[in-house]
């Protein structure tokens, strides 16, 4: 049989849907996802989902609510490992014929519990403040044509919302109106990227003009499913009777960023939520645990081994015991018969555990967390961290990493902001081959101080007329408002007439105004105008311009408004060709009011010198340059040149024809601009200071000698980057630098990487600053050369990273942070840009930034600037960490005293599962009787004090890597315990060999000797923790006798009332204060156990002082009451 070809193609194509079909059925079967989630969704503007929940605009930090916190919180409580073996111990104390009262153990786990819920349950009352602040916020939106106001969190997909001027945009949105002329709309985005510089975005072209009420109906938005990359955004835009349009970034408003300088815009949220670009650039890592917690980890499991073995050896010795002397006094109860039962080795097993568990603190943990707790509200107290102009203090948004401030190794710092305040100012200028200086608003040639320049000669004007033309600066909607009403008294006059008109022909004498009539204005409505652009340095310039005398006024459509001494001038541009990163430079073409076209131009020395053509000239400003850049300045060369309008006319054709999308079509436009930028005439140059933070260059050479690397990561272009970490010093002029910067293949990228470990084997260098920039970080990660990068940055003394977006700046922290040598990491920023860099370091600073909280609230803790972070790692990094390695040592010594009595009087009796101490003892010596002291102690000690410490950075190298928190340094304090529990026992035990001490004649009972015990014990453990201290405050010695005072005032009331809780101490104590024997044994046991402490305490101190320090010292006042 014959088939046709048709007929053979529509069979094999049923068979292909045949086995496709059972291959979903059998991936369905099998549980297997058969395919992804679509890439792309469908938003219909105006069209809101109130049933989807999951995608409205709320936001949520914080963990519990009121009804699931208590389950909650003690779910996670007990599921630390040392709580729920407290849990287990305290489960058996109830459960077995327990040797002490169970009491001993529900106490202090109740109370550890307690405090921590109350602590924790605080922190989170703070966190739902701040998502109630944040989602209840009033938002407008346009329903129906109409404006409502509604909460910040009801914003869903499809909803049109509008935002004022100065106002965050509280989602992603598609911008579709907007107040701005032709369609436009600036925005900073400071929290996202860190530049508080403006940024345009536009309206579709088809909807250019329309207004809330007469928007189309109907419209659709085709989106990609939500992404981190600020940077792209693709979509389509549907509207019924139009061809689909294509949506890009410039069309996208984000979450986070501000409206400035535009009445008014509305977009319509596509991305809101744990979905906008803005939270997905903002994800939380997890919690964050410190090296000490780590360590207190380690050293928890080593006593819990001790534990164990304590308690076998304990159950075998009493087995062997009794199996070798069957015979036993009737009052030690039944022997235990061989084979023995499980049910006696468990009690038996178990009573040991309940005696020896002593040797875990408990109390630990809980102390831990009121020491932390009372450390983060110092830190909101310390006025040394309060900022002088606002007032606003230091924030610790967690206790939990105090200590952790005393191990960074690598600080990561964003740069704008953060180490510049972003505020740049005009310092100098050459001109003609003369410098000149402004002071005071006026202009002074530096050869010649005695009297300012005339400003308004020929070729000082002609040079800040370039500076005030030659820009894309716009003037503040509010200044040209307030001289509209000045000029019109409220109405439309000459001056709103010409901003208003549109463009009928090309002679700007159309538009001249009265110059009385605008010098009124001017004086009444203020002259100094508001500046708004999207380079911090064109700003400057322009400000510049109008302090000395010639003030740009505003702009509409192609015509822009000078203001030069007595007169207005105005001028028509005619092209705008803005800077790019391969020019360099950019220039504008402008006609005056003769009719003359000009070409004004401005950018880096590099690329406009080869454009002069008077070589002497272009030599003498070369030298000025240099002479700016010596200072730190940042430098422009400015020039210009007078075009024919046959020359003009042939180029602007040209331009006409040309796409100006694709890249073929920029390389031809940047051609034909090149033949317009050609024997340009020199002018001079500029010098702007990028304003640095106080103090950075100082505490950035601090952090150097404390042996902490820094790395600057920045959005900033690597020109920029570099210039300004230059001026604060965290790169070295003599500093060997190596460049990782826009590689874009793993080819070329292995060769730049062998080169850097060249140089870095090479010897003799030793000062090496590393430069990256984003596109080469993506290929370090695509290519697997990450751990290379690794190993060549951190021989580096300073790195800096440029082009980065908030992802790859996260995405380097975690990298330095898990490599092999796990250095200790920070990370501080002040924009929301750099909140996942914050999180993802071991400890994170959040500034308090110009244009929003975001940084300082998401961070661990928030200042006010950049050079407080000098005393937060130095001298409080110093101070957290060795109180909190001195509380930790100190409770495991304590309890291994009292501990290893408790075994040594097991030995004594044969393992008779008798306990030594009574029951109160043993529930109050954690709980009352020794916490205090060790308390005050963690959150008053001072090692070094606070000048010290800052004069002697080096200090920092002493603590870093937990040196403190060793097995060495853990050894040596359990020896000392050893040591301490061996002579309190030996020589107790000898005092009571003979028995009768006591002034009544009595003989001493077993009550009398674990009092006796209990008391040295309380004694030595108050006078180590004494011995060990530095600074005696005033507070810490009222704790220790206060402590002392209620144990003693205990005693004598709990031997005076019959409790018999365990057995009979009524009158015990009493006996023994009244016994000289006792008295004896309390002096020979201090002596015994403190001198030798005290003999290496002196060799320590000696040993360890730093060069050049006294060799004693006053404490401060203030800091005994403040810190």
């Amino acid at each position: 049989m014959i088939y046709s070809v048709d007929v053979l193609c529509n069979w094999r194509s049923r068979l292909v849907e045949c086995l496709r079909s059972l291959c979903l059925l059998i991936c369905c079967c099998c549980g297997n996802k058969v395919s992804a989630a679509p890439e792309t969704r469908q938003v219909e503007v105006g069209v809101v989902d109130e049933a989807d929940k999951k995608k409205h605009n709320k936001i949520k930090t914080s963990k519990y609510t009121l009804l699931m916190f208590l389950p909650k919180n003690l779910s996670e409580q007990f599921r630390r490992v040392v709580n729920f073996y407290f849990l287990i111990v305290t489960v058996i104390a109830v459960v077995i014929d327990s040797p002490v009262s169970p009491f001993t153990s529900i106490a202090p786990l109740s109370f550890m519990v307690f405090v921590t819920a109350v602590k924790q349950g605080y922190e989170d009352w703070l966190r739902h403040k701040t998502d109630n602040k944040v989602n209840n916020q009033i938002v407008e939106i346009v329903y129906k044509g109409v404006i409502k106001e509604v909460k910040n969190s009801t914003i869903a997909p499809g909803t049109l919302v509008r935002v004022k001027r100065g106002r965050e945009v509280p989602a992603d949105l598609v911008l579709l109106c907007s107040a701005g002329e032709k369609g436009k709309c600036y925005i900073t985005t400071a929290n996202l990227d860190g530049e508080t510089n403006l940024k345009t975005l536009r309206v579709p072209p088809p909807l250019v003009g329309y207004t809330p009420d007469i928007l189309p109906q109907n419209m659709r938005i085709e989106i990609p499913n939500p992404v981190a990359d600020l940077y792209t955004f693709y979509g389509r835009l549907e509207i019924p009777g139009l061809d689909s349009l294509v949506l890009s970034t410039d069309n996208l408003m984000l979450r986070g960023s501000r409206v400035k300088n535009t009445e008014w815009a509305i977009g319509c949220a596509i991305y809101t939520g744990e979905e906008s670009k803005l939270a997905l650039n903002s994800k939380y890592t997890g919690n964050k645990f410190s090296s000490c917690e780590l360590a207190v980890n380690g050293f928890l499991l080593f006593f819990i081994l001790v534990l164990l073995i304590e308690m076998v050896v304990s159950l075998i010795a009493k087995l062997v015991i009794e199996h070798r002397n069957p015979e036993k006094d009737l009052y030690l109860g039944p022997g235990t018969t061989f084979p023995p039962h499980v049910s006696d080795l468990l009690q038996d097993l178990f009573s040991f555990l309940l005696l020896y568990y002593y040797i875990i603190p408990m109390s630990l943990y809980v102390t831990i967390e009121l020491y932390k707790f009372i450390g983060a509200l110092f830190i909101g107290w310390d006025e040394d961290f309060r900022c002088e102009d606002t007032g606003r203090p230091a924030m610790a948004n967690t206790s939990d990493l105090n200590e952790e401030l005393g191990q960074v190794e690598v600080l990561f710092s964003d740069k704008t902001g953060t180490l510049t305040k972003n505020l740049m100012v005009f310092k100098t200028c050459s001109i003609k081959g003369n410098v000149y200086e402004e002071r005071s608003n006026q202009l002074y040639n530096v050869e010649r101080f005695e009297e300012p320049v005339d400003v308004l000669q020929t070729d000082i004007k002609f040079f800040f007329k370039i500076l005030a033309l030659c820009h894309s600066v716009q003037v503040s909607s509010e200044d040209m408002k307030k001289l509209s009403a000045r000029l019109s008294g409220g109405g439309d006059t000459q001056l709103m007439n010409f901003f208003r008109r549109k463009k009928q022909n090309k002679n700007p004498n159309n538009g001249v105004l009265d110059n009385v009539s605008w010098d009124s204005a001017l004086k009444e409505a203020g002259s100094k105008m508001d500046y708004q652009g999207s380079s911090p340095d064109e700003k400057a310039l322009v400000e510049a311009a109008d302090r000395v005398g010639v003030t740009f006024l505003g702009e509409e459509g192609n015509n822009l408004v000078l203001k030069v001494g007595e007169n207005t001038e105005m001028y028509e541009r005619l092209q705008l060709i803005e800077f790019t990163s391969e020019r360099k430079r950019m220039s504008v073409i402008l006609r005056d009011k003769d009719g003359k076209i000009w070409l004004f131009c401005k950018g880096a020395e590099s690329s406009v010198f080869p454009l002069c053509k008077d070589s002497a000239l272009v030599e003498e400003v070369n030298r000025d340059i240099n002479a700016f850049a010596v200072k730190g300045l940042r430098t422009l060369a400015i020039a210009y040149r007078e075009i024919s309008d046959e020359e003009y006319t042939r180029v602007s054709e040209s331009i006409k024809h040309v796409d100006g999308k694709s890249a073929e079509a920029l390389q031809q436009l940047t051609q034909q601009y090149r033949v317009l930028e050609q024997q340009l005439i020199l002018v001079g140059a500029t010098g702007v200071e990028d304003c640095l933070q106080d103090d950075v260059a100082d505490t950035l050479a601090s952090l150097r000698r404390a042996g902490i690397k820094t790395w600057v990561l920045t959005g900033d272009k690597v020109e920029t980057a570099l210039n300004v970490a230059q001026s604060c010093a965290h790169i070295s002029e003599t500093d060997r630098r190596m460049f990782l910067v826009g590689v874009e293949s793993a080819g070329a990228l292995l060769a730049h990487l062998d080169e850097c470990r060249r140089i870095v084997a090479e010897p003799g260098y030793r000062d090496l600053t590393l430069v990256l920039d984003g596109t080469s970080m993506t290929q370090l990660l695509d290519a697997g050369a990450a751990q290379a990068f690794v190993d060549i940055s951190l021989q580096c003394n300073a790195v800096l990273c440029c082009r980065l977006s908030p992802i790859q700046k996260a995405k380097i922290v975690r990298l330095i942070k898990s490599s092999p040598q796990h250095p200790i990491t920070a990370a501080i920023g002040d924009g929301a840009n750099d909140i996942s860099m914050i999180q993802e370091a071991h400890v994170g600073f959040g500034i308090f930034g110009r244009e929003g909280h975001q940084a300082a609230r998401s961070a661990d803790f928030a200042i006010t600037k950049f050079s407080m972070i000098k005393k937060f790692l130095l001298v409080l990094g110093h101070w957290y960490y060795q109180r909190l390695a001195t509380l930790i040592h100190y409770f495991f010594y304590k309890n291994l005293v009292l501990g290893n009595i408790m075994f040594a009087f097991q030995i004594q009796t044969a393992f008779s599962t008798q306990s030594v101490y009574d029951s109160m003892y043993l529930t109050l010596f954690n709980l009352l009787f020794t916490s205090l002291p060790c308390l005050i102690l963690s959150v008053t000690e001072q090692r070094w004090p606070a000048d010290m410490l800052l004069k002697n950075p080096t200090l920092y190298r002493s603590i870093t890597k937990n040196k403190l928190m060793t097995w060495s340094n853990f050894g040596v304090w359990c020896l000392s315990a050893v040591y301490h529990s061996v002579v309190i026992y030996m020589f107790t035990y000898l005092i009571f060999v003979v028995p009768v001490i006591n002034l009544d004649g009595n003989t001493v009972d077993l009550w009398s000797y674990g009092a006796a015990l209990f008391h040295l014990t309380m004694v030595t453990v108050s006078l180590k923790l004494w011995l060990q201290a530095r600074y005696h405050t005033l507070v810490f010695v009222a704790s220790t006798l206060l402590s002392l005072f209620s144990y003693l005032v205990f005693n004598t009331i709990y031997s005076l009332v019959y409790l018999q809780i365990d057995g009979d101490v009524l009158g015990t104590y009493i006996r023994l204060l009244t016994s000289p024997a006792f008295a004896f044994l309390n002096l020979v046991v201090v002596i015994a156990t403190l001198v030798p402490d005290y003999c290496v305490r002196l060799a320590s101190d000696r040993g360890g002082r730093p060069r050049h320090a006294p060799p004693t010292r006053a404490p401060p006042a203030a800091l005994s009451t403040r810190l």
